[in-house]
């Protein structure tokens, strides 16, 4: 809250483990809270477990569990509106 008070500008900050969530950030004044590259480091991380699966074992069924359409995924972040 007094990062918030003490600047005219919108204050956006790095979703990171031990921040408080979302709507209590939002609640202090934070504008934008980004998962930086949070996302991406976890299907990397998933990624790299089937692939791992997939060489040892040869199982396609794996990789299609909780596959997503590009639409789908799109819509999951829908652009902010202010």
């Amino acid at each position: 809250a007094a990062m918030v008070a003490a600047t005219p500008l919108p204050l956006n900050l790095l979703a990171w483990p031990g921040l408080p969530d979302a709507a209590a950030l939002k609640g202090l004044g934070v504008r934008r809270l980004s998962a930086g590259s949070g996302v991406c480091s976890a299907v990397w991380g998933r990624a790299a477990a089937l692939t791992k699966g997939f060489l040892a074992d040869g199982r396609s069924e794996p990789l299609m569990e909780g596959a997503m359409g590009w639409g789908e995924v799109n819509a999951l972040m829908p652009q902010a509106r202010d």
